[in-house]
């Protein structure tokens, strides 16, 4: 994509708990519109040919048990962390499909100068051609497996395995433009985004 397009796009990636909804959050509070990836995902997931194709590969105890009819991402999460061929076989899926409704939505913002994305597989996806910039939140293991454990109630194995079936994060970081450390506070994760934000601003202007 060219740096002179309007909006920019910046891809928002990270392993799993490093933090990548608290940078979409100070975005936003910043004036940038964000788009969420995972929000997208569900909706896709959701749909009726991505359902049916989720339910012919993985059948229907990946349903919800409430009778909705809708896909559980825990228990289908459940069965493609620990199988590299069913991970594949999902994300072929659905990445197609999120990837043309994540356009749609950076569309829909045609007039703002910057775009947000949070796309936690962004390099597993192979999708970097899709933003101009790209951001990995990362923080320390001990702080991410604790932000695990306490928000999805994970064991120890299962944090492990979920972040096995991912980029490391210093591969993720080794890969972009810009890291911010997610380690610590909220305020010192805004103070990155904010200085990351007015270079990213000012280049940007630099060649209107």
């Amino acid at each position: 994509m060219s740096p002179d397009r309007k909006p920019f796009i910046i891809g928002i990636t990270g392993t799993i708990g490093s933090g990548k909804s608290t940078v979409g959050s100070i975005l936003e509070e910043l004036g940038v519109p964000v788009i969420d990836t995972d929000t997208i995902t569900h909706e896709v997931q959701n749909s009726e040919k991505i359902k049916r194709a989720v339910v012919e590969r993985f059948g229907k105890a990946v349903l919800t048990d409430d009778g909705t009819g809708k896909i559980d991402r825990k228990k289908l999460g459940a069965l493609v962390f620990k199988d590299p061929s069913a991970k594949r076989d999902l994300e072929a899926m659905i990445h197609p499909a999120v990837i043309l409704e994540s356009r749609r939505c950076v569309a829909a913002h045609s007039d703002k100068p910057i775009v947000a994305i949070l796309a936690p597989l962004l390099f597993e996806a192979k999708v970097q051609s899709e933003y101009d910039e790209i951001w990995a939140i990362v923080a320390k293991e001990e702080v991410l497996r604790e932000r695990l454990a306490k928000r999805d109630n994970l064991s120890d194995d299962l944090i492990t395995q979920r972040l096995a079936a991912q980029f490391s994060q210093e591969e993720k970081a080794r890969l972009s433009s810009v890291v911010i450390d997610n380690s610590t506070s909220r305020e010192d994760t805004k103070r990155q985004v904010e200085v990351n934000l007015e270079k990213l601003k000012a280049g940007i202007s630099s060649r209107s």
